[in-house]
């Protein structure tokens, strides 16, 4: 509903003074041209620290709407689920009952254009480290035909900090995924992907060096 709309749209406007305060952003692309061909629906993924990733990358997409897989945890509360889900786009992923309605919940959106936001880790990590993906990222982008956008970030948020990120060139799935692929196609995928993941952050690292 455009209602819904108008409200983001205001969220992100005037949550601009707090990005500014928390988390001054530096973007790098390993191929800006190749990112900003992607007009349609796609699949973006992403390491995580903390729900700040969600906020930083909703200004990055801006102003397209970035809807993201979440825990069940924001949507306990039932007014924090209707703002989430309405305004702001969120897919509920339910540890506790095991539901892959995310799955179907995040294809519809990218079939209607729409960027849909995925943390493959499962986890904000405790270390720093990118940990294993699960693979349900995979299942997405496949059935959905769409794209993935890799992003990283080294979760610099803090008053004074600026916190950099890396956006990856868009990954084809059909370049790698067979129509029926087997269980150990999928794994081997998977990893292949994370890789391409960790040599971004390496990228990242080392062109933070060379401004330093």
């Amino acid at each position: 509903m455009i209602f819904y709309e108008i409200f983001r749209w205001i969220g992100v406007i005037t949550g601009y003074p707090f990005k500014w305060l928390f988390f001054k952003t530096k973007i790098y692309y390993e191929n800006e041209r190749a990112t900003r061909r992607v007009k349609g629906g796609a699949l973006v993924i992403s390491n995580h620290f903390s729900p700040f990733d969600y906020v930083q990358n909703c200004f990055v997409f801006f102003p397209r709407k970035l809807w993201v897989v979440s825990t069940e945890e924001p949507f306990k509360n039932p007014i924090v689920r209707f703002a989430f889900s309405k305004f702001w786009g969120g897919i509920e992923a339910n540890r506790t009952t095991m539901s892959m309605r995310f799955v179907s919940q995040s294809i519809k959106e990218i079939k209607k254009g729409h960027l849909v936001q995925i943390f493959p880790e499962g986890h904000n990590t405790d270390d720093g480290t990118i940990k294993e993906f699960y693979p349900s990222y995979l299942l997405i982008a496949h059935r959905a035909g769409a794209p993935i956008v890799p992003v990283v970030t080294d979760g610099n948020y803090g008053i004074f900090k600026r916190v950099h990120l890396m956006i990856g060139e868009p990954i084809e799935l059909s370049d790698y995924l067979p129509e029926r692929a087997k269980t150990a196609e999928v794994a081997a995928i998977n990893e292949t992907i994370r890789q391409k993941v960790l040599d971004l952050r390496e990228e990242l690292e080392r062109r933070k060096a060379k401004v330093k």
